[in-house]
């Protein structure tokens, strides 16, 4: 856009169509080179990130990238060639192009207004600085600050999980009762479209004849009123009210993979001290606003008969404890005597004790135990209890772990309950950097993130630092290109401008920051900065060919220019509308933050860079001129 509009622009002027496309290509070489590799260095961070997250951005990354360097090849090779060959020697003008070329007459005269008026003085350029810096500082303040984090978007796949959990002793008829409950109320919804029931487990760990999963799948999203999220509120009301049942309704799986929303462990050695400190990260998590579902790993299992040998007793009859386990093992499981074997098959023969003679605590303590003192009964050398134990024990690197997991409510932030999570073991960050509160984990505990948790604080790290990677590298390129230290920083106050246009439209469309959010903000690091090179770029020009000064050489550069910035800022735009709109059904929900941030950033910086960017160049050339004549003075 920017070489064939300055192709035309040389037209006008008088220039054969050749020479056009040549001095029009040939003006413009700096200023879009340094846009095109702009756009391409703000991929590379994206396209090396390691972790999980960069096999989310990579192929986008190398597809931008290597599209962008076939561009820009084409618009020196190609499009100055058939612009030489094309354009008409005299166009025929219609009313629909007369009307337009009027506007941009009228648009053209009132930027030249706006400039001659924001450039009158050193004075009034700082006050629009000054205000440009207010602006910046009170969207990040009144609507930044109210923007929430996430790994992705939930996607409305219409997938919807139930785990039911009943009270240890229910049997599978009884579970099954509750299950066929469940499903008749969730069924009664026409948009239901088919429930998949498991009975005896919610997954692969969590198994027993208390438990049970059901699996509602509702019709594409493209025919049902209601979202699936409005689904899962219906469905916790019409459930609450069944007796004995822990229930959790949330979305099947996500973008991010299947498992909980939010998860993390809690890492130790002794499974008792980690029941402890479980209890207390239960009682603090219980009133952190927005989170549900919230459950653990670790539960109460079934009855068990527990011996404690008597080691004195043991000692005093001359055996030891792993004698005493055998001999109960040999009682309760048999002892393989002897094989019987019938025509070249073989058959084992164990020899154990009657089942009647061991299903309580009282008969096996009757199980005789024989020892060089003679015969004992088993209750005289030990203790038999019952005692409840644990239904699983889960290992997390090299450690015994009790895992905790969580759903965000609807309308809260994975990353606002993560951070009151993280100030329950933490403790509040203070001012000198120092953390008051917190747990008190004892030495060998600690708290670990996994799973989507883990995923969105790596996120975070990641493109945060691929953020300002970029901005380093864009810097480095544009002060390689334009042969300036202080003009790229000014390039770069674009990006302001921009992140005020993302806040604001990210607040008012309910948008969270999360992967395709952060990933638009970065490559827009690369977007926005063109509008102001093409601007500086041929003011330089100017200032250099026709030996003005640089506030006129910005007065006449505006006017010229605001063509095709605004034709191409409108035409990514309305490449990026659809997006931003939510148009198409599958995987919606993670275009649409992209969209979003895309076009409010660009919106934003494209207006207020036409004002601030001359602005900032022209102020910054009074206040050097002034410190040098002041050294020069001295």
């Amino acid at each position: 856009i920017v070489v064939l509009e300055n192709i035309f622009r040389h037209k006008e002027m008088g220039y054969t169509p050749k020479d056009a496309a040549y001095i029009g290509a040939k003006e413009v070489f700096v200023a879009v080179i340094a846009a095109t590799l702009t756009n391409i260095v703000v991929f590379v961070p994206l396209a090396n990130i390691s972790s999980l997250v960069g096999e989310f951005l990579q192929e986008m990354a190398l597809t931008a990238t290597f599209a962008t360097i076939m561009s820009l090849i084409m618009s020196f090779t190609l499009t100055p060639m058939l612009a030489s060959l094309i354009i008409p020697d005299k166009p025929k003008l219609g009313k629909i192009s007369q009307s337009i070329i009027k506007f941009e007459k009228i648009w053209e005269k009132l930027y030249d207004k706006i400039l001659r008026i924001v450039l009158k003085n050193g004075w009034v350029a700082l006050g629009i600085l000054v205000l440009a810096f207010v602006a910046f500082v009170g969207s990040l303040i009144i609507y930044g600050s109210k923007l929430g984090f996430e790994f992705m978007p939930t996607q409305d796949n219409g997938k919807i999980r139930i785990d039911v959990k009943l009270p240890e002793g229910y049997d599978l008829s009884s579970t099954t009762k509750v299950l066929k409950t469940i499903e008749d109320r969730v069924s009664q919804y026409k948009d239901v479209e088919k429930i998949l029931t498991n009975i005896g487990k919610t997954d692969e760990l969590n198994t027993g004849t208390n438990l049970g999963m059901l699996e509602v799948y509702l019709n594409k999203v493209d025919k049902r009123n209601n979202g699936m999220n409005d689904f899962i509120n219906v469905f916790n009301r019409d459930l609450a009210d069944i007796p004995n049942a822990e229930i959790k309704i949330m979305a099947m799986e996500n973008m991010a993979g299947p498992g909980a929303p939010i998860e993390f462990y809690l890492l130790g050695q002794d499974l008792n001290k980690l029941e402890e400190i479980k209890l207390e990260i239960e009682e603090k998590c219980k009133n952190i606003k927005g989170l549900i579902n919230f459950d653990n790993s670790s539960s109460a299992g079934k009855p068990e008969i527990t011996i404690r040998p008597k080691r004195e007793k043991l000692s005093e009859v001359g055996i030891t404890a792993q004698d005493l386990a055998l001999t109960l093992r040999t009682a309760m499981e048999g002892l393989l005597s002897t094989q019987f074997k019938d025509r070249g098959e073989e058959y084992d023969i164990t020899i154990t004790l009657n089942e009647d003679a061991t299903n309580t605590p009282e008969k096996i303590g009757l199980i005789p135990i024989i020892t060089p003192m003679g015969s004992f009964r088993l209750a005289q050398l030990a203790d038999i209890t019952f005692t409840t134990g644990f239904t699983k024990v889960l290992r997390r690197d090299k450690f015994t772990a009790i895992k905790f997991t969580g759903d965000a409510a609807q309308g809260i932030p994975t990353g606002d309950i993560i951070n009151e999570i993280n100030k329950i073991i933490e403790g509040e960050r203070q001012l000198d950097g120092t953390y008051k509160g917190g747990l008190e984990l004892p030495p060998g505990y600690r708290i670990k993130w996994g799973g989507t948790s883990e995923m969105q604080i790596e996120m975070v790290q990641d493109l945060g630092f691929a953020f300002f990677l970029a901005i380093i590298l864009t810097y480095m390129l544009l002060a390689a290109i334009l042969e300036s230290f202080w003009q790229p920083v000014l390039i770069l106050l674009t990006l302001p401008m921009a992140l005020i246009g993302v806040v604001i439209l990210m607040y008012y469309t309910d948008t969270n920051f999360g992967l395709t959010a952060l990933m638009g903000v970065i490559m827009l690091i690369g977007i926005v900065v063109n509008n102001a090179i093409l601007l500086l770029d041929f003011a330089n020009q100017l200032v250099r060919e026709e030996k003005i000064s640089l506030k006129e050489a910005l007065i006449k550069a505006g006017p010229v220019k605001l063509k095709p910035i605004i034709m191409t800022t409108v035409a990514i735009i309305l490449g990026l509308a659809p997006m931003a709109l939510g148009f198409g059904d599958v995987g919606k929900e993670m275009r649409i933050p992209l969209g979003i941030v895309s076009v409010g950033g660009l919106v934003a910086s494209t207006a207020l860079t036409l004002i601030v960017i001359p602005t900032a160049n022209y102020f910054t050339d009074l206040l050097f001129n002034k410190i040098r004549n002041l050294f020069k003075r001295k």
